[in-house]
């Protein structure tokens, strides 16, 4: 996640059957996992054009990123015959993270990442939401970061959106409390937590914790304005109890707007993201912040 720079900190069975792990999860490769198999036929079909077949694994509110950064949705998806980004499953490195009614899976070759986000349905495993990335540092974009203060008010203040269920308002309380800059961020990074930019894979949990102690200690980050963290333009999520699905669209202060998709884990009261990918549109502009009060991007000037 883009981080709040203000203190230093910037850096079961398929169709029924037995309830899985709660939500620490589980990594494994195991060719007989049923979600494995499903996710493997989903791919197979789609990199066929067999649309008529994937479907039925399709969840109703099925979104796909792609790797320039365009979100299509199912009937959008099919008409454009997308293609997956990693065509045959069989031959990438698996990574399978189980949070209940929520199944991760990280497919990957190479440079190339595809995270499938599967949830238990009352009809069985559904694939919700595919997030696919190449990860290029040479379309990396050097962000310009403003030398005034940008105030925090989206979203530490307000939000485009409104969590209906408790469990979306805890994980979304859970993830502005992460972002607030106030040094609780990397205790709401999960143990195994996977995270994925378009400009690089980033470190585990202990690496970005050592980072950012370091960052901390660095005295002349401490003397520079604060800078918000990256607010959020559209939102939606899911609640599957102990974990909640949620896609977000922000844009950066400096840089450009991405896509981000995500798991959130209720870890004993405790919520934690799990899973983050991180997807540039490569389409869109640089952003700016211009120094003002409480207007778009941190600017009191009017917008059309």
């Amino acid at each position: 996640m883009k981080r709040c720079i203000a203190n230093g900190l910037l850096i079961a069975l398929l169709f029924g059957g037995a309830f899985l792990a709660l939500i620490s999860p589980k990594a494994t490769s195991a060719a007989d996992d049923v979600v494995v198999q499903a996710d493997r036929t989903v791919v197979n079909a789609l990199e066929k054009g067999n649309w008529p077949a994937a479907e039925k694994l399709l969840d109703k509110d099925f979104t796909w990123i792609d790797s320039q950064g365009i979100m299509w949705e199912e009937d959008e998806a099919a008409e454009a015959k997308l293609k997956p980004l990693i065509p045959d499953a069989s031959k990438a490195t698996i990574t399978e993270h189980k949070y209940g009614k929520v199944i991760w899976i990280q497919e990957n070759v190479g440079n190339k990442y595809a995270a499938h986000f599967w949830v238990r349905r009352p009809a069985g495993w559904r694939l919700l939401h595919t997030n696919e990335i190449t990860v290029d540092k040479s379309l990396a974009v050097k962000e310009v970061r403003p030398n005034f203060a940008v105030p925090c008010i989206n979203p530490c203040e307000m939000i485009p959106y409104k969590p209906l269920t408790a469990n979306e308002k805890a994980a979304l309380k859970g993830w502005l409390d992460q972002e607030a800059g106030n040094g609780h961020h990397d205790a709401h990074l999960g143990a195994n937590l996977r995270s994925v930019h378009s400009d690089g894979v980033q470190p585990p949990k202990s690496v970005r914790m050592a980072n950012t102690a370091k960052a901390m200690a660095n005295p002349a980050l401490r003397k520079l304005p604060p800078v918000a963290v990256a607010p959020v333009l559209w939102m939606r999520s899911w609640d599957f109890g102990n974990a909640v699905v949620s896609i977000m669209l922000q844009p950066t202060y400096g840089g450009k707007a991405y896509w981000s998709s995500r798991v959130f884990g209720n870890h004993n009261g405790f919520w934690m993201m799990d899973e983050s990918y991180h997807n540039t549109i490569q389409a869109a502009p640089l952003m700016t912040a211009l120094p003002g009060g409480k207007g778009p991007m941190g600017s009191s000037v009017p917008t059309e």
